[in-house]
C-alpha cells in the first residue's frame, strides 16, 4: 500500500500472497511524538481516526481487551471509527471495508484468515488467553460461522515479547499446562500458540511467526515489561 501517513509495518508475505487483505501493526514512529495508542493517551482518538482515514477502509473497530477468550463477529455494516464498550479479546468479519484492531504491547497479536471464504480474525493473546486456548476458540469460530476448511486457514503471530525475555512464575507455567519450575523462568507464548494451532489441525506451513521482540528488539515497539506504558495497535481487514 502507499504511505498511510502514520507509522505502520505490514505483513509483507501476506500482502503478496493475499492482496485482498491489509494486515499490519503500528509502531512507535519518530521521537518525540511517539505514536502511542493506549486508551489513556489524550491523542488516541485522533490517531485512531488517522488510521481509519489513512487506510481507506469504511470503518475501524476497536474492542477493550480484558485478557479473556471472548470473541465478537461483525456482520452488519459499520461506518467510521467504532469503539465498542463491551470487553473481548478477539473479533472477526467477512465484510470488506471493515478494519479490525486490537491494542498490544508485550502480548501476542494473532492474525487469522480463511482464504476460501475471505474471512479475517484478530486475537489478543496474553498468557491468560493462551491458557484459555483463545486460538482454538478462534479456529472453531471460523468452522462454526463460515464452515471453514482447516486447509484454508492461515495464521501469523505478530511482534510480542520473546521466549527469552518473558519470565513468569510457576503459577503461569501451571496455567499453561507446563511443568512448573521452582522459580520464575522464561516462557515462549508464540511457540505455545503455534502448537495449539497445529493441534487444532492447522498445518505448520500455514503458520508464520514474527521474529520481533517488543522488549529486546530495536525499540520500535512499546513494551510494558520495559516500563513503557505505550501501546501499538494490530490491524487486519478485507480491503474495500
Amino acid at each position: 500500500m502507499t504511505d498511510p501517513g502514520f507509522p505502520l509495518y505490514t505483513l509483507e508475505g501476506w500482502s503478496k500472497q493475499f492482496p485482498w487483505v491489509l494486515a499490519g501493526i503500528t509502531h512507535k514512529g519518530s521521537p518525540p511524538d511517539f505514536f502511542d495508542l493506549r486508551k489513556e493517551n489524550k491523542n488516541r482518538k485522533d490517531r485512531m481516526l488517522q488510521i481509519w482515514q489513512g487506510t481507506g477502509f469504511h470503518s475501524l473497530i476497536t474492542i477493550p481487551q480484558v485478557h479473556g477468550t471472548d470473541l465478537v463477529v461483525h456482520d452488519s455494516g459499520l461506518s467510521g471509527y467504532v469503539a465498542l464498550r463491551d470487553g473481548a479479546d478477539g473479533h472477526a468479519t467477512c465484510r470488506p471495508g471493515v478494519l479490525l484492531s486490537i491494542t498490544v504491547a508485550d502480548c501476542v497479536p494473532v492474525y487469522l484468515l480463511d482464504t476460501e471464504n475471505k474471512a479475517v480474525m484478530l486475537l489478543h493473546a496474553g498468557w491468560r488467553g493462551v491458557a484459555g486456548k483463545i486460538i482454538t476458540k478462534g479456529i472453531n469460530l471460523f468452522s462454526e460461522r463460515w464452515n471453514s476448511d482447516l486447509d484454508d486457514i492461515y495464521m501469523h503471530l505478530g511482534p510480542a515479547i520473546c521466549g527469552d525475555c518473558y519470565e513468569v512464575g510457576p503459577e503461569v507455567f501451571k496455567s499453561l499446562g507446563l511443568d512448573p519450575p521452582l522459580e520464575p523462568n522464561p516462557v515462549n507464548l508464540r511457540a505455545i500458540l503455534g502448537g495449539q494451532a497445529r493441534e487444532s489441525g492447522i498445518r505448520k506451513s500455514q503458520i508464520s511467526t514474527s521474529e520481533e521482540c517488543t522488549l529486546c528488539g530495536e525499540e520500535d515497539f512499546f513494551s510494558h515489561r520495559n516500563g513503557d506504558m505505550g501501546r501499538q495497535v494490530a490491524l487486519i481487514g478485507i480491503r474495500p
